[in-house]
């Protein structure tokens, strides 16, 4: 029996790592702030659930304190420096640094 569990828990979280890769598409493309938000806040829902994450990172992210996307240039600002990448939330200012180890 515990066999038969097991492979419909790996079926839920393949579904559910389908699901965040929609979701994020849909926050990537989207121009309406309200739809990216909406989106953002289904992402984190669905992997604390599920324990499923977005696969590869493609510049946007999002800020785990107000829920919201965090669009460079729209609310949120990206700096620079040597060997690490810092963003900074606009509605919030929880900041998120990406080490020397970030691959993008």
């Amino acid at each position: 029996m515990s066999g038969r569990f097991r492979r419909r828990s790996n079926l839920k979280k393949a579904l559910a790592t389908e699901a965040i890769n929609d979701l994020h598409h849909v926050m990537k493309k989207s121009n309406e702030q309200s739809l990216s938000d909406a989106s953002a806040r289904l992402i984190l829902r669905i992997g604390k659930k599920h324990g499923a994450r977005m696969k590869n990172y493609s510049g946007i992210a999002i800020c785990r304190s107000c829920k919201l996307a965090m669009v460079p240039g729209r609310n949120s600002t990206v700096r620079i420096r040597s060997k690490s990448i810092k963003y900074t939330c606009g509605v919030c200012g929880r900041t998120k640094t990406m080490g020397p180890s970030f691959r993008g």
